[in-house]
């Protein structure tokens, strides 16, 4: 029996499995950028256009330098170069991100549609193996997570690859020639599948194993040959990718913290369990996560863990049906040997006849037989029908009568019968097939060969489960079979019918629902807390924080502390959380924890040098910023951010040192920043800070250089036209060039407050104070909660006798900061001048309770003839 279904109903097939696919992912085109796509498109310079399209194939997944401690060392150039056309044709746009992740997805389960067509009975086969691919829920991470690219397109090569390889064997064994044409295709999609990603490279074992079950020890000489190059090819292609140059990736205990444990036993139970996990998860995928780092999947410590049980049954079954099905396949060698046989002798005995025609001269046309009508051939018959025998139109009388070819039929199961003239695997040829489908492309994450960056993760599974789909896929269309099928009755069919209908359509849902999932960081980390509680939780803090959520933030940073107390990023997180809301004795706590957990953590050395400032601890703060100076970024998975973040705490000690009137320090330290400064900085924060500083030293024309130098590097840079217009206002010649820089900055940034505080400073120095009062007051309304520009309003508007104005001010001075004497004491002024001497008295005395003896307050006070006495 043939397996094969006719091309129109194997295509409608196709067809639907794929429109399945594409309305089960349509929930996902909304979705934005989650998790590992920020780093892999939003911060990766390679998508950005800021790196030479050239430097792609220097640098990993991530950006980095292929060569750089700190690269993952995954190298997947092609799945970037789609990432960067995506944002060349939509900028940051993910609708257009997760569209072509969707279309890869229908493409790969037309693909298994069509694969299954090769391998599986018909009709059931194809439809259950590709309903089911379309269907399953494992699949959500690689086509709802856009960096799922990768595993994307590398199955649809990956699967292209197969269906290549198999037209050449095909070829092949009708000795056509293109059969050349389909093996270097098969190796160059091999090629490409492993530059979408690593695991891919197995394509070609699965093609070899396909060729040696397709006849099993069967030698021959072309199909040798055939593997023999497929040897050389995956031997070539595995040594041009170690050819390129790399360190060895060293992953976090937290990322798979198995494979740092000290224990052998340890890791060689828990490593051989996972495959079994993975396998459960495609059996019965009903609890998935985005991360299953940590302790999310517990370690098999001894050899009486109950998990053990399932690895024994798992690897027994998995011997058991192997050795099962490649005794079936050795059987059937002398069938094999007698149907090559017959195979040779009928293309003999073809090409011999043919031979013969060719001899042949019809008498009338005086052609070839083999040649078709000529002119006067037409014209001598009237255009008659050709004859079926010949191609001329003469009388078939006039030729020779050649002997008919005689039919040679395969009494080989599976081969015969079918038009293409292909043995079609057998059913324990599908099964091996299948095994190797599912199990090949699973081994190099499988932490066996060496150690990756996680324990488990679903993405991987999107390759291998083509070869579940198909075991399934053949397991239904066996039942299904009406004359050789163990389900002879009808309604047992119909049983088997509803129970796959069940399955696709729970695992549809499933499918749907967990695409919201993915829909957002909130959602997905949400989904994740009863898998990897304290990686859920941490990140999920750190989105809430970031959407000023700050109460639920604070509960879900300390409660993923409470499972896990050593996560560095998760104190970090938390010290930024007290920072944002003033509260820099928990936030200097929090950036010291994480500094204790990770050393090497820059953004905490900048970030508890910046509270310690605000606590009035300087000369802490300045040691420091200067120790975080000094880190050493080798082996670091994000090397230019750490990078970025030890050059910011340069310019966080120079401010310090500027604030502290010390300017030439200021300026060495702006210098240093300058000379290390990464490639990935801005540069104009570094020109515009020197600019400034240069300018307070008076040193005019330097000062001119570096601010020029910043603004041509970004002429919309809004500090640097205040800091320009600043530096010219004290040169009385430009004070008209300075008020263009003041207002050029109003323009770019109408909303920033500090930039009106600065046009105001100027406008008071050319004495319009109305003007200037007017900006202060702008400034105060803009930035409500900043003191200083609050008194600076009030102050301005009592000079100008705007008394009840200023009297507004003055109180919301007193609110941002009752426990400042001079807020109470510059109220009571006010109110003294409304004559409001009641009240006045009340806000003097409120001051001195803060500060007893004032010299100020107690003048006040006596000019409202009211003495104190202390």
């Amino acid at each position: 029996m043939a397996f094969h279904a006719s091309s129109s109903r194997m295509d409608y097939i196709g067809l639907g499995c794929c429109a399945l696919a594409f309305v089960l992912y349509l929930n996902t085109l909304d979705a934005g950028f989650v998790y590992d796509d920020r780093r892999a498109i939003l911060g990766n310079p390679d998508v950005l256009g800021t790196t030479p399209w050239l430097k792609l194939i220097h640098n990993d997944f991530w950006g980095t330098d292929l060569r750089d401690t700190g690269s993952h060392g995954s190298y997947r150039p092609l799945c970037v170069i789609s990432f960067k056309i995506n944002h060349l044709l939509g900028g940051f746009r993910p609708v257009g991100y997760h569209l072509v992740n969707v279309l890869l997805h229908c493409l790969a389960t037309g693909l298994v549609v069509k694969v299954a067509r090769q391998l599986l009975p018909p009709f059931w086969g194809p439809a259950v193996a590709g309903a089911l691919f379309a269907t399953h829920p494992i699949h959500t991470e690689a086509v709802a997570g856009i960096v799922g690219r990768a595993d994307l397109a590398a199955c649809n090569f990956y699967l292209l690859t197969f269906l290549a390889y198999s037209k050449h064997v095909t070829w092949r064994e009708k000795c056509d020639q293109k059969h050349w044409v389909a093996l270097g295709g098969a190796v160059l999609l091999a090629a490409m599948a492993m530059l979408f990603k690593e695991t891919a490279i197995t394509a070609l074992l699965v093609c070899a194993i396909y060729d040696v079950i397709r006849a099993f020890s069967y030698q021959d000489k072309h199909r040798i040959r055939s593997l023999s190059i497929l040897g050389i090819a995956f031997a070539t292609i595995v040594q041009l990718r170690l050819s390129i140059p790399g360190p060895i990736t060293e992953f976090s205990t937290a990322d798979n913290p198995v494979a740092k444990s000290t224990s052998i036993w340890t890791r060689f139970l828990t490593f051989t369990y996972l495959p079994v996990f993975n396998f459960k998860l495609l059996l019965y995928p009903s609890t998935l996560s985005f991360d299953w780092g940590m302790d999310a999947l517990p370690r098999l410590t001894t050899i009486f863990d109950a998990r053990n049980i399932f690895s024994f049954v798992f690897y027994a079954s998995l011997t058991k049906i192997v050795y099962t099905n490649v005794n079936k396949l050795r059987a059937r060698l002398p069938q094999l040997l007698l149907s090559a046989i017959q195979r040779r002798t009928a293309r003999a005995i073809k090409k011999r006849i043919q031979s013969q025609l060719s001899e042949c001269v019809c008498i009338i046309c005086k052609q070839g037989l083999s040649l078709r009508h000529s002119s006067s051939c037409r014209a001598i018959n009237n255009n008659n029908v050709p004859s079926p025998s010949v191609q001329c139109g003469c009388p078939p009388v006039r030729h020779p009568s050649p002997s008919p070819t005689p039919s040679v039929k395969s009494n080989v199961p599976g081969g015969g019968g079918g038009s293409n003239d292909t043995i079609t695997p057998p059913t324990s040829a599908a099964i091996l097939l299948s095994i190797a489908l599912l199990a090949l492309p699973f081994l190099p994450a499988a932490n066996l060969f060496f150690y990756v960056g996680f324990v488990v993760a679903e993405r991987i599974l999107y390759l291998p489960s083509v070869g579940y789909c198909l075991l399934v896929g053949l397991g239904v269309g066996k039942l299904m079979d009406p004359r050789r099928g163990p389900l002879r009755s009808q309604s047992k069919r119909y049983a088997v019918m509803a129970c796959v209908s069940v399955m696709l359509i729970s695992f549809s849902v499933k499918t749907i629902y967990r695409n919201y999932d993915w829909r957002d960081e909130e959602s997905l980390y949400r989904s994740a807390i009863g898998v990897n509680p304290p990686k859920a939780l941490g990140n999920l803090g750190s989105v809430l924080s970031s959407q000023g959520r700050y109460i639920e933030a604070k509960e879900a940073l300390q409660l993923a502390l409470k499972y896990r107390p050593n996560m560095a990023d998760v104190h970090y997180n938390l010290g930024i959380l007290f920072q944002n809301h003033h509260d820099y004795k928990g936030a200097v706590e929090c950036f010291q924890k994480a500094i204790h957990f990770r050393p090497s953590l820059a953004l905490a050395y900048l970030n508890l040098g910046t509270s310690l400032i605000s606590l009035g601890r300087c000369q802490e703060a300045a040691s420091v910023l200067r120790e975080g100076s000094k880190l050493d970024g080798t082996g670091l998975r994000d090397r230019a951010a750490h990078n970025n973040a030890r050059v910011s705490t340069l310019l966080q000690l120079g401010g310090l040192y500027a604030e502290q009137g010390k300017l030439q320090r200021a300026l060495a330290v702006y210098r240093e920043a300058l000379h290390n400064i990464p490639e990935s900085f801005p540069p104009q924060t570094i020109y515009h800070r020197l600019g400034d500083t240069l300018s307070k030293l008076n040193q005019w024309s330097e000062a001119e250089r570096f601010h020029q130098a910043a603004l041509e590097v970004q002429p919309d840079h809004v500090a640097t036209h205040v800091s320009y217009g600043t530096m010219l206002a004290r040169n009385t010649s430009r004070t008209s060039e300075a008020e263009q820089w003041f207002k050029r900055a109003l323009k770019l940034a109408p909303m920033d407050a500090s930039v009106r505080h600065h046009y105001a400073e100027f406008l008071s120095s050319a004495s319009r104070h109305l003007e200037a009062c007017e900006q202060r007051v702008r400034a105060a309304e803009l930035s409500p909660n900043d003191y200083s520009l609050v008194v600076s309003a009030a102050t301005a508007l009592r000079l100008l006798e705007q008394k009840q104005e200023a009297e507004k001010w003055y109180r919301l001075a007193v609110k941002l900061r009752p426990d400042d004497a001079r807020a109470h004491t510059n109220l009571g002024a006010i109110l003294h001048l409304l004559g409001r001497t009641a009240q006045a008295a009340a806000s003097y005395r409120d001051a001195l309770k803060i500060q007893p003896g004032d010299p100020t307050t107690l003048a006040n006070l006596a000019k409202l003839g009211v003495v104190e006495v202390a």
